[in-house]
Parts: C-alpha cells; structure tokens; sequence
C-alpha cells in the first residue's frame, strides 16, 4: 500500500519528525489500542504506527516522515484466517464417510 502526502509541508525533517512526535502523543489520549514511534527505519525515514482493534482484527495506521515531506497510509489485518471456499468439492474431500480405512479416496 503506498504512501498518500500529507497536506502539511514543514521546513525540515526535524520540524517534521516534531509533528510526528505530536501526533504519537495526541494518539495516546485517544482510543488507540497501541502507538509506537517514532524511530527511524532507514536514514531520513521516520515512522510512527497507531494500532486500533477491529471486528476480527485490526487497523493499522503509520505516518511516516521522510525527510520533510510528511506521509500516511492506512489499512486493515485480520487475526484470523480466511475460511476457504464453501463449495461441494470441498465438503467430499474432508467427509470422513467417503473415506476408505482412513484414507482419502
């Protein structure tokens, strides 16, 4: 998923990474599940990440400051699996009343 800018412009990469900063704590005071940040990924590339739960999963946001130019993206992780597809193939292969002395036919 690639970053979106942000419509905020800043003089520097430390003015950025001080709104980054701000962002974090305002994060905390709302109904986020986690926030980490910031820390530097690679030189001139600081990120914060805000986690909130959702349904089955959860949703991720990260901001991310490289050099002055702030950035986000957003998007969803589920913590299950997906079921795989209900279909009559595949209700045969795991009847146990289709197999033979344990073995699949």
């Amino acid at each position: 998923m690639p970053f979106e800018a942000s419509g905020e412009s800043f003089a520097d990469s430390a003015a950025c990474r001080a709104r980054l900063v701000t962002m974090v704590a305002a994060a905390r005071g709302e109904a986020f599940d986690a926030v980490e940040g910031p820390y530097e990924v690679a030189a001139g590339d600081v990120r914060i990440h805000m986690v909130r739960a959702e349904g089955a999963g959860h949703r991720i946001t990260e901001q991310r400051c490289l050099a002055e130019k702030l950035s986000g993206r957003s998007w969803s992780h589920a913590m299950q699996d997906e079921e795989p597809e209900f279909t009559v193939e595949s209700v045969a292969r795991s009847a146990p009343w289709l197999k033979k002395d344990g073995a699949e036919q």
